[in-house]
């Protein structure tokens, strides 16, 4: 071989070398290229994940308010790229210097629970409140982290070695801390630390409307305690939740804000408030806005009304407070709408119960004073009585003191009246209830009233053909008929319509709720209706107000109404007014009805003389002027009689007497002993005694000691010289 054909040979070595050396470098390049793809690609493909999970939670945010299922699905979404073994939520208190923990996740939850209240003094999270930054340690830093940061002590101490915190922020105020923790050294990336970030700023929205929400809960519950605690932050709450731009315009709502508006989602979507508002309500609202976008302060209550897709009128209480995007921008407002149009409706009808309970008790107060004037006054009034018809009795025609005493005698009749019109208003009285038809009372009544109101009156009845029966005192219902007949004419001083009318009637559950003293069930109606002058709100107020008059000095004694209220009331119905100044006046009386046959009264008969007798007597009275009295009229009369000042005295004296008692005369409270009592003792000495027992009202303590009882005598005071003594012949005879 040649040199030159060496030389050749060696040239083309080299040069084949040196290609080897070409494609080994490019080799080398292709494979770093392949392998800088590869990376590429699987950062796309991380961030396509990392998009697909931050998209996937805004969607989750924006369908629901419901933080523990926000909370939940985060949680989800973000294990699909980042490794974790603990994941939690702190929220920020910063008023009481605490946090909460509403959700945590993860198989090792042990040195603090979801639910704990933690102080935040010393804690990690107070760093990160302070910093306002994210802290990022991994196992080669855990001992410097324990040294800057005591509060991770209790985290490392666990077990993790890996720890991500992140700052939750909303309108410039850290309210939260997202906790990401593993048990592996490197779990975690810078990759993994910018997801969190980005997930811990998406859900910080959510958190700020759940905090939101429990604010405007906790106002309203401090207002309402009858209202539902709401049980979660949206689509679960019974209130409406809105959320508004800039002009006002809806751009999402839940479904109870359609139902509080008639709406459908669909018609709501994009409407302005000014679509369903009046004109002086939708500049209230437009204010409102406006104050909220100034200040920056929420409105946490004011009303206004809204008018519903079917044109109905109804009342919401709303609260606004301003959305802002990330970097603070006012870009809307949100809140919550309450429909209170049932509230407004029941606070009016719990003014107009409290106005008549107040009426009521004012009544029962005035009616305690009448009734006890009138107890106190009957005594005096039977001396005064009886004592003038004695005097009356013994002096003969001519002489001077007879017209004097007969003046007297008439004044006690008078004041009799009197006390019995106090009597009745307070409710007091004796009743002799009768099962009886209100048409035939009225029917009896016609000729009388037509004389009473005067010819320039026209009467006129509109009875009912089947009206119930009532169970009341057939003489206290005229009296109540003859007054009102009376208030009428004095209504229509140039003539007019005066209308008596009844009917059956139903009163429901809802008609009692806003009448307190009615009981739901059936009633028979008297209304009586003239077409007079009217009466005032004042007037109505004090209408049946013993001594209350709007009549002229001797006119009227102002006890005619305040006597149809007590006999009213007393026999177990209800009246009420309704009156405008010259528009006339109604009184409508409610009776209850009963289902008892129809009772026949029977008349008695004149007594034209003072009866007599001569059985023996046991008077047993405690005031010693009408004992006295008594005494001399029942001696008068022929009677042998024992009197006592009280129980005790009595038992001495039907124990020491000799021979028969016939009749014991009693009053029905006294010291001591009762009357009732002491009847029960004497029986037990005189067995064939008859009883007559007598009082000034029929008060409560006369109805506990059974007095009233079907059968028992019981004459009233003030009586006088005819009626006792028939009382006691009568007693005696049956």
């Amino acid at each position: 071989m040649t040199k030159k054909t060496i030389e050749k040979l060696t040239k083309e070595l080299m040069a084949m070398r040196q290609r080897i050396a070409e494609l080994e470098a490019a080799e080398i390049e292709l494979r770093r290229k392949e392998e800088v793809l590869r990376t590429s690609e699987r950062i796309a493909q991380r961030l396509n994940r990392e998009a697909a999970i931050i998209a996937e939670i805004g969607r989750i945010i924006s369908f629901t308010l419901n933080i523990e299922e926000v909370y939940e699905r985060f949680a989800e979404e973000v294990r699909k790229l980042v490794q974790f073994d603990r994941i939690a939520i702190n929220i920020i208190d910063l008023k009481n210097s605490c946090f909460t923990i509403p959700y945590v996740w993860g198989p090792q939850v042990t040195h603090r629970q979801m639910g704990d209240v933690i102080p935040l003094a010393g804690s990690a999270a107070e760093t990160i409140v302070k910093s306002r930054s994210t802290l990022f340690f991994r196992k080669e830093n855990l001992k410097e982290a324990v040294t800057r940061y005591p509060g991770l002590r209790p985290i490392i101490e666990a077990g993790y070695q890996s720890i991500m915190m992140v700052p939750l922020i909303s309108e410039s105020d850290v309210i939260g801390v997202l906790n990401v923790q593993s048990t592996q050294a490197d779990a975690h990336t810078e990759m993994d630390l910018r997801l969190i970030e980005r997930v811990g700023m998406q859900i910080s929205g959510a958190i700020a409307n759940a905090l939101l929400f429990a604010e405007h809960k906790r106002s309203e519950e401090a207002l309402r305690e009858s209202e539902e605690r709401y049980r979660n932050i949206l689509e679960n709450i019974e209130d409406g939740y809105y959320e508004v731009d800039l002009a006002g315009n809806l751009t999402f709502f839940n479904d109870s804000f359609c139902r509080i508006w008639g709406y459908s989602k669909e018609e709501m979507m994009g409407m302005n408030n000014r679509q369903y508002t009046d004109q002086e309500n939708a500049k209230k609202v437009y204010q409102t806005f406006n104050k909220v976008y100034r200040t920056g302060q929420p409105a946490k209550e004011f009303d206004w009304d809204i008018l519903r897709k079917d044109g109905t009128k109804r009342y919401i209480e709303t609260s606004v407070s301003l959305i802002k995007d990330l970097s603070g921008n006012r870009i809307g407002f949100r809140g919550i709408v309450r429909d209170i149009t049932e509230r407004k409706r029941a606070e009016k009808e719990m003014a107009a119960l409290q106005e008549e309970l107040r009426q009521s008790q004012k009544m029962e107060a005035i009616g305690r004073l009448a009734g006890g004037f009138a107890h106190d006054f009957n005594n005096s009034l039977t001396l005064i009585k009886t004592c003038s018809q004695l005097a009356l009795l013994e002096l003969k025609e001519g002489d001077l003191l007879k017209e004097k005493i007969d003046m007297i005698h008439k004044a006690t009749e008078r004041a009799t009246n009197l006390s019995r019109q106090l009597l009745a208003f307070s409710r007091r009285q004796i009743m002799e209830m009768k099962v009886l038809n209100l048409n035939n009372l009225l029917l009896d009544l016609d000729k009388m009233l037509r004389r009473v109101i005067g010819e320039d009156i026209e009467l006129v009845n509109m009875l009912a053909g089947d009206l119930g029966r009532v169970k009341a005192d057939p003489g206290q219902i005229e009296q109540v008929v003859l007054n009102l007949a009376l208030n009428a004419r004095d209504a229509m001083p140039k003539g007019g319509r005066l209308v008596i009318e009844t009917a059956n009637v139903e009163m429901g559950q809802e008609y009692a709720r806003i009448h307190a003293s009615v009981v739901p069930g059936r009633y028979v109606m008297l209304a009586v209706s003239d077409a007079g002058v009217g009466m005032t709100l004042e007037v109505r107020e004090r209408i049946f107000e013993p001594f209350f008059t709007t009549k002229p000095k001797g006119k009227g004694t102002g006890l005619g109404l305040s006597t149809v209220y007590g006999i009213v009331k007393q026999s177990g119905g209800n009246i009420w007014v309704y009156s405008e100044p010259e528009l006339g006046t109604t009184f409508k009386v409610y009776f209850p009805r009963v289902d008892e046959p129809l009772e026949t009264e029977k008349k008695k008969p004149q007594v034209m003389y003072l009866p007599h007798g001569g059985e023996t007597v046991l008077l047993v009275e405690d005031d010693r002027d009408v004992r006295t009295l008594t005494v001399q009229i029942l001696k008068k009369q022929g009677y042998h009689v024992l009197d006592a000042a009280n129980a005790g005295e009595a038992l001495l004296s039907a124990e020491d007497y000799p021979g028969e008692i016939n009749l014991l005369v009693t009053d029905v409270v006294m010291p001591g002993m009762s009357g009732r009592t002491l009847a029960e003792k004497l029986l037990l000495l005189h067995p064939p005694m008859k009883v007559l027992y007598m009082s000034g009202y029929t008060d409560e303590a006369i109805v506990r000691h059974g007095i009233l009882e079907k059968g028992i005598n019981f004459i009233q005071k003030p009586f006088s010289l005819e009626g006792f003594t028939e009382k006691v012949r009568e007693v005696l005879d049956n």
